[in-house]
């Protein structure tokens, strides 16, 4: 707790807000925080470049006069607090909000203490609710404060995925070069920001997540929930947390512009004209779909999907290309969750009839468009982020001036394993033959650099190994385990510390909670509709409620139901489950629409407000970043009721 978490961290009693050098020196700075040393008698700076304490012995009670620069204050240790905050959360009082018994839980709380090796993998289930982070923090808190992370056994990961990494340069580079002074270049463009903040006293990990953040900001990705609500025609919805949370101050459009002005949150400024839908699905996918088809196809000129498969967004798109299928080309796997093992996929059978491969289609659609504008003698176009760039160039570009085109895939494969740097410098001669091979290191990607751990042969991997074993700061604008967030959102919302706070009614004030998982006969809409697989199941969307809720309403096993609330229905069969929780429905994911009566799914009455408080911005761990640091949007526990039809 002393040395990992910000508990010791002194925070003003008249504020509420840390004490950092500013406070206590004119010109000082905001990240520099501050312990009582119990060894000297006095408050003394927390080392920001190391947490390692040296000679300090910070104390984690007690209340101490300061005198800063604006005069004298009351300082406690952020522990403190917690200890006075945590005292609404007796077992007794959490019985009552779980229904685990009080015994339960002190049996649970003890064993994690006394425990060689705790850990737990939350995939992401948390994160689909409303409330979800406060329930992931205080998850986090709990681990600390049992002091396990970092150690052999144990530790929490939301999403413990590993990939390639050290090919990540090449979305940046020049195209003009070979991929590999290409990405030399961008290293020593780099140089001057990464000297300043290794002066700064940031670790390797703090580097690699602000570079990824400023490639962010200029445009270079987009917040997928962001870009619904302002041109998907779903401001309606997502931005509905007024309606359905208590502890709302203002609208969720006082929060949004105030997050977009002060550059937390980055927003496209131009409405979308066409819409490329590669590797998704967004008209099955996005929770209030059925709205966008309303909402935003008529604003675009063009809706074009690249896909295997004739999905929902297929169905409603101007142009569907055929992409082959997993089986038909040669490619390295994006991501390998909870396995140290990156695999291939290679070509077993070509490509069924005009089907291309992704690497290919780019190829050639790129190579036709660079054709078209020098035809049409267009030479320039601008970028969502405002800049200039050659259109009559960019198939040149894409292909590292044609070093690598839709004829030599291979080849582009092994240029990209000799820039990985976590294989061990694998060829893909020898990963094709084998299948797979183990990863030496998380790499530098942004995305995995969250591990923090070094990897050893024949051993498990142990996350953020950096931080307790070499004394890394972790990426918070504390360098700590960060529990106390001052930030003014978090404090008007009342989550300076972790909280519990009931899921709200989204929906409306209905008595069901609807729930969702991941199905076992598909991934994702992937074979959804498959008859063989339909076969194994009852062959349509069916909805799982427990035997007294049904009973109570009169519906029994087979039942055509209807779900509905305050923003739609849909009908469906219900099955009925003795394992359902009372007052419980779960839906089961991935239903294609077309699938459902009328074409209206579970996913066109679920209002997935972003909640405000994911806007927030200006800390070092609250910036967004590509997969990180974006608003949600939450399916889990909308409110319905259920009755029978037909």
């Amino acid at each position: 707790m002393v040395e990992q978490t910000d508990l010791p961290f002194l925070v003003r009693e008249d504020t509420g807000r840390f004490l950092v050098q500013a406070d206590m020196e004119k010109g000082g700075d905001d990240t520099t925080f501050y312990v009582f040393d119990r060894k000297t008698g006095e408050v003394q700076q927390a080392p920001r470049s190391t947490l390692a304490l040296g000679e300090l012995d910070p104390a984690l009670e007690g209340e101490y006069r300061v005198d800063t620069a604006g005069g004298t204050v009351s300082v406690v240790p952020v522990f403190a607090r917690l200890r006075e905050h945590l005292a609404d959360y007796t077992p007794e009082a959490a019985s009552k909000i779980t229904g685990t018994h009080p015994a339960q839980l002190r049996k649970l709380a003890r064993a994690m203490a006394k425990a060689k090796g705790c850990a737990a993998i939350t995939q992401t289930n948390f994160s689909k609710y409303y409330h979800g982070m406060e329930m992931e923090r205080a998850q986090i808190l709990a681990f600390a404060l049992a002091g396990q992370i970092g150690k052999k056994g144990s530790g929490i990961a939301a999403f413990p995925y590993l990939s390639i990494a050290g090919h990540d340069a090449l979305t940046m580079a020049s195209g003009k070069l070979p991929p590999k002074l290409g990405a030399a270049a961008l290293g020593v463009k780099a140089a001057p920001d990464l000297m300043r903040m290794k002066w700064d006293g940031y670790s390797t990990e703090m580097m690699m997540s602000q570079m990824a953040r400023e490639e962010y900001k200029d445009g270079k990705f987009l917040a997928t929930p962001l870009w619904l609500y302002m041109y998907g025609g779903l401001e309606e919805l997502y931005g509905s947390a007024g309606k359905w949370d208590p502890d709302m101050k203002r609208d969720f459009k006082s929060y949004f512009d105030e997050a977009v002005s002060k550059g937390w949150q980055i927003v496209p400024k131009t409405r979308p004209r066409i819409v490329f839908e590669v590797g998704g699905n967004l008209l099955r996918r996005v929770r209030g779909y059925d709205r966008m088809i309303d909402g935003l196809l008529p604003k675009l000129d063009l809706l074009v999907t690249v896909d295997w498969r004739m999905s929902n967004t297929a169905r409603y798109s101007d142009y569907v290309f055929p992409a082959a299928g997993w089986y038909e080309k040669d490619d390295i796997t994006w991501g390998s969750p909870i396995a140290p093992f990156s695999h291939v996929t290679t070509q077993a059978v070509p490509p069924l009839g005009d089907s291309k491969t992704d690497w290919e289609f780019h190829c050639l659609y790129l190579k036709t468009l660079q054709k078209r504008a020098i035809e049409r003698g267009i030479r320039e176009f601008k970028d969502r982020a405002g800049g200039t760039r050659r259109l009559d160039e960019v198939y040149d570009d894409f292909t590292f001036g044609r070093r690598y085109t839709e004829e030599n895939t291979e080849e582009f494969l092994d240029e990209i394993l000799s820039m990985t740097t976590n294989l061990g410098g694998v060829t893909w001669a020898e990963i094709k033959e084998k299948g797979y091979v183990r990863y030496t290191g998380v790499g530098l990607s942004p995305s995995q650099m969250g591990h923090a751990s070094d990897f050893e042969e024949n051993e498990t991997i142990t996350a953020n190994t950096w931080q307790v074993q070499k004394k890394q700061p972790w990426p918070t604008h504390t360098r700590r385990m960060q529990f106390y967030i001052d930030h003014e959102y978090f404090m008007e919302l009342g989550e300076v510390l972790p909280v519990h706070k009931d899921n709200p009614k989204l929906g409306g004030d209905y008595p069901l909670q609807m729930t969702g998982g991941h199905d076992r006969w598909s991934i994702h809409a992937s074979w959804r509709d498959n008859k063989n697989l339909l076969n194994l199941q009852r062959g349509e969307p069916v909805v799982f409620i427990g035997s007294e809720d049904a009973a109570a309403r009169g519906i029994t096993d087979g039942d055509a139901v209807r779900l509905y609330n305050d923003v739609g229905s849909f009908e469906l069969q219900a099955k009925v489950a003795p394992s359902v929780q009372a007052r419980q429905v779960v839906v089961y994911h991935a239903w294609e629409p077309y699938q459902f009566k009328n074409g209206q799914s579970h996913q066109s009455l679920i209002p997935s407000p972003m909640n405000p408080i994911h806007l927030a911005g200006g800390y070092f761990q609250l910036q967004p970043t590509l997969l990180m640091g974006e608003p949600g949007c939450p399916d889990r526990g909308t409110r319905v009721e259920m009755e029978r039809v037909g």
